[in-house]
C-alpha cells in the first residue's frame, strides 16, 4: 500500500453543501499520496453525506467518519486520531486549500525534518481579497529560534494563530498527546500554543497554501450575555500557561494578544447593536472592563506597534478610556460587519 504524505481533516456541521463540496473539490488536485478526512460531527444531513459520497466515488482518497456531536475541537481530534497520513492539514468545510502551496509545504518540511510548516493564506472577503503571510521569504526556526516562531502565535496579523494554512508532522502529534483543548472557547490558538511549545524545527514558507472564505455568518454578530466573561476566563486559563514557560518573549507577545480580546469585547460586547444598552450602561461596562487587572496590565505594557493600523487607532484609545472614540470606530465597524 502507497505511504501517505498528507491527511486533509475536514470537519462538517450543518455546513452548506455547495461549500462543502468546493472544499472537497480543492482536495482532489493534490499530486502526491494523501487521503481527505471528513468527520461529521454528530449524524450529517442526507444532502451533506450524499456530497461526501458522490465525491469519495470519484475520489478514492475521500472517506468519512461520524462522531457524537463534540464541537469543532472534538472533530478535530477525531480526524487526527483517524488519519494516517505523515502530514496532517485541517480544512474548515467552507474554505479550500491550494493544492500547489500545500505541495510546497510538504517538500519544505521533508527537506528540512520540520515538524511544523507554516504557509501563507488568501482571505477572501465579499468585494475584496488579501493576502497573509509572515515574511516574503522562507524561514527556518530550529532550536531556541522555535521560539521566536512561537511567539507570533500571538500577534493577530500574522497569521500564525489558526489551526489551517499549515501542516503538522502527525507523529509528533501522536507522540506528545497534542490535542484541541475542547474546554475552551477558542480552540486555534492554545492548540498552536501547545503543538510549538517544544518544537524545534518550525518552517515557513511564503507559498499560498489554504483560501479563508470571510462571511457574515463566520462572525460573531449576536449578542451573548456570557461573551466577556467568556473570553476573559479564556484569557485568565491561557494565562497561567504562558506564566509557566518562564519566558519573557512569549509573555511579552501574549499581552498584546490579551489587548486584541478586548478590542473584540468592545466590538462584540459593549458596542454590540443587538445588547439594546443605552450609553449609560455602555459607559458602566466600558469603564468596568477597563478596570480589570488583567486588561490594565496588558493595556499599561504590551507593544502594539505590530498590530495593524486601524487596531493600533483602537488600542490607543482604549488606553486613554476614549469612551465616545471607541464607541464610532465600533459603530463603524458593525456597519462594515451587517453590510
Amino acid at each position: 500500500m502507497e505511504k501517505l504524505q498528507l491527511s486533509v481533516i475536514i470537519p462538517v456541521y450543518k455546513t452548506p453543501a455547495d461549500s462543502l463540496l468546493r472544499a472537497l473539490d480543492s482536495t482532489s488536485s493534490l499530486m502526491f499520496p494523501h487521503e481527505t478526512v471528513v468527520v461529521f460531527d454528530g449524524d450529517p444531513d442526507t444532502c451533506l453525506l450524499e456530497t461526501v459520497e458522490s465525491c469519495a466515488s470519484n475520489d478514492a482518497a475521500v472517506r468519512h467518519i461520524t462522531i457524537p456531536h463534540a464541537g469543532l475541537a472534538g472533530a478535530r481530534n477525531a480526524g487526527i486520531q483517524a488519519s494516517s497520513g505523515a502530514w496532517v492539514t485541517f480544512l474548515d468545510a467552507d474554505d479550500e486549500i491550494v493544492p500547489a502551496g500545500i505541495e510546497d509545504l510538504v517538500a519544505y518540511g521533508d527537506r528540512h525534518g520540520c515538524q511544523l510548516v507554516q504557509g501563507s493564506y488568501r482571505k477572501q472577503m465579499t468585494e475584496t481579497v488579501e493576502c497573509c503571510g509572515l515574511d516574503s521569504r522562507p524561514k527556518l526556526f530550529r532550536g531556541g529560534g522555535a521560539r521566536n516562531f512561537l511567539c507570533t502565535v500571538f500577534l493577530v496579523d500574522c497569521g500564525t494563530s489558526t489551526a489551517w494554512s499549515k501542516i503538522f508532522l502527525r507523529s509528533y502529534l501522536i507522540d506528545n498527546h497534542i490535542l484541541f483543548d475542547t474546554t475552551l472557547p477558542i480552540e486555534d490558538t492554545p492548540f498552536m500554543f501547545d503543538a510549538v511549545v517544544d518544537m524545534d524545527c518550525v518552517g515557513f514558507v511564503p507559498a499560498c497554501c489554504y483560501v479563508y472564505y470571510r462571511n457574515e455568518g463566520s462572525l460573531v454578530t449576536s449578542f451573548r450575555e456570557d461573551y466577556a466573561q467568556r473570553i476573559q476566563q479564556y484569557l485568565k486559563e491561557f494565562k497561567r500557561r504562558i506564566d509557566s514557560l518562564s519566558d519573557a518573549r512569549v509573555a511579552a507577545s501574549f499581552e498584546q494578544y490579551i489587548v486584541f480580546y478586548l478590542l473584540l469585547v468592545m466590538l462584540h460586547f459593549v458596542f454590540n447593536p443587538a445588547n439594546g444598552w443605552n450609553a449609560q450602561r455602555q459607559h458602566a461596562e466600558f469603564d468596568r472592563l477597563l478596570h480589570i487587572d488583567l486588561y490594565q496590565y496588558a493595556l499599561e505594557h504590551a507593544d502594539c506597534r505590530q498590530f495593524s493600523y486601524s487596531k493600533r487607532i483602537s488600542a490607543f484609545v482604549v488606553r486613554h478610556h476614549m469612551f465616545y472614540i471607541m464607541k464610532m470606530i465600533c459603530r463603524l465597524r458593525n456597519r462594515q460587519i451587517h453590510n
